[in-house]
């Protein structure tokens, strides 16, 4: 730079920093508009799978605490001889552990299935898991397991 603060030497020529002090230092408005517009795309893909990942797992906390209330309804049936006809008789939590599903009841007695040698336990979905495609689980005693997806059961757990 020879001394001089105010030029410099560029491929041989001198170029004057004053011609170059104008040039600002921002994005502009079209650069603005394309990064919102690509963040928008972007989230308008994740946002949604991101939902439904959160869904399923509020759903796993479900089927847990269905699974777990078998096990306490097992348990109190192997030192009574018969399943409890309530859920405090086998301290079980009328929710699960996040309270995304609730409810938990055990259904009524009936011929075919008499509190004495079977049950079947359902839970249902609350704080916003109502929404879901799945809004309820149940289990029976045998082992067979539903879910309710809009006013129909369906065999399995998905």
């Amino acid at each position: 730079m020879n001394g001089q603060t105010d030029s410099i030497r560029y491929l041989g020529k001198r170029l004057s920093m004053s011609r170059y002090r104008h040039i600002s230092r921002g994005f502009t408005l079209v650069e603005l508009m394309v990064a919102v517009t690509i963040i928008g795309l972007l989230l308008s893909i994740v946002l949604p799978n991101y939902m439904e990942s959160v869904r399923r797992g509020h759903r796993s906390d479900g089927m847990d605490a269905l699974t777990a209330a078998a096990q306490k309804m097992e348990v109190a049936k192997a030192r009574t001889g018969a399943y409890p006809a309530t859920l405090a008789e086998a301290n079980i939590s009328a929710t699960s552990a996040d309270e995304f599903y609730g409810n938990l009841t055990i259904a009524a007695p009936t011929a075919a299935c008499p509190l004495a040698s079977c049950y079947t336990l359902q839970i249902d979905g609350q704080n916003g898991q109502e929404n879901s495609n799945v809004t309820a689980y149940r289990l029976h005693s045998t082992g067979r397991k539903e879910q309710l997806r809009g006013t129909d059961w369906e065999d399995g757990w998905k």
